[in-house]
């Protein structure tokens, strides 16, 4: 690999916990979330091209390849906020799904303000790529530090926890999209919402407590949606031996929390055919990295 020339992998995420704490007076809804980092990778590799502007490859059917991109996005708010005239282009090798919850879209964006990073000798402070990342999308600054977090406001506050427990986590997508703006509806008409034992839940990590993890998880957008699709999926995880199972974020993947190998690797087993993403796969401490450090 040539010096102008950089792989990351950036990895997916799943949410242990989503709170709506309230609706702010600009339209957005106040989160309060736990977030981890989980090894299922995107790997998008960057490189310095002698023509200017940014080019985007990726196989992937349905990723758009120009301006739409959160990866073209985050080149032209980084080169822009640098002063850089640009020139890179980018290949991108899918293997988080999209419409999943799992922030595909914006860990690709937190590896190319990385990988843009270093390529070009910035040398700008995690802090500073976090002012840019959160203009870009409310997990891009979950993505940028990754392990296991609180995030807060609208995803730009960041409180880190100790790690998540070693657990095996199978993950499955069903085929239903979630309306996130109808998600959102939906809790808002809610007259006594429920809500998760959040100080139970910090306390679980702080004892480094898998079960008390698994138990307290909560989701207020699945809690909304009431989702035949999504109550399916969970099911099946529960049948296979997860100790608790839930969908992330906005939707629509769904994952199973196992205490043991064999169970998750039976799980996988089974439903890899059932659906068309399916992994297994673990909770990792950190966010994207450089392959050569892999």
């Amino acid at each position: 690999m040539s010096q102008n020339s950089v792989t990351l992998l950036a990895p997916a995420k799943i949410n242990l916990t989503l709170d709506i704490l309230g609706k702010r007076q600009d339209g957005y809804h106040e989160l309060r979330s736990i977030m981890q980092s989980v090894s299922v990778y995107d790997r998008l590799t960057v490189t310095e091209t002698s023509c200017g502007g940014f080019s985007m490859i990726c196989g992937t059917e349905g990723v758009p390849c120009d301006g739409r991109n959160l990866v073209i996005k985050a080149a032209k708010a980084f080169c822009e906020k640098f002063g850089i005239g640009g020139g890179f282009e980018f290949l991108l090798e899918k293997s988080i799904p999209s419409m999943a919850g799992m922030a595909g879209g914006s860990s690709d964006c937190a590896a190319a303000l990385i990988a843009l990073n270093r390529l070009t000798g910035t040398n700008a402070s995690l802090e500073g790529l976090l002012e840019i990342g959160k203009g870009l999308g409310a997990d891009v600054p979950f993505c940028l530090a990754g392990g296991s977090r609180i995030c807060e406001g609208i995803g730009e506050i960041l409180t880190p926890l100790p790690d998540m427990p070693k657990c095996h986590i199978v993950i499955v997508k069903p085929s239903v999209s979630i309306s996130t703006p109808l998600a959102f509806s939906k809790y808002d008409s809610i007259s006594s919402p429920q809500a998760s034992d959040f100080d139970g839940m910090c306390e679980a990590f702080g004892c480094g407590d898998i079960n008390g993890i698994a138990k307290r998880m909560f989701n207020a957008l699945e809690y909304a949606s009431a989702c035949p699709e999504i109550d399916r999926a969970k099911d099946e995880l529960l049948s296979y031996g997860a100790t608790a199972s839930m969908m992330t974020g906005s939707g629509s993947a769904v994952f199973g929390i196992f205490d043991g190998k064999a169970k998750a690797k039976e799980c996988f087993i089974e439903l890899k055919d059932r659906y068309s993403f399916c992994e297994i796969c673990q909770p990792i401490s950190h966010g994207c990295i450089f392959e050569d450090n892999e």
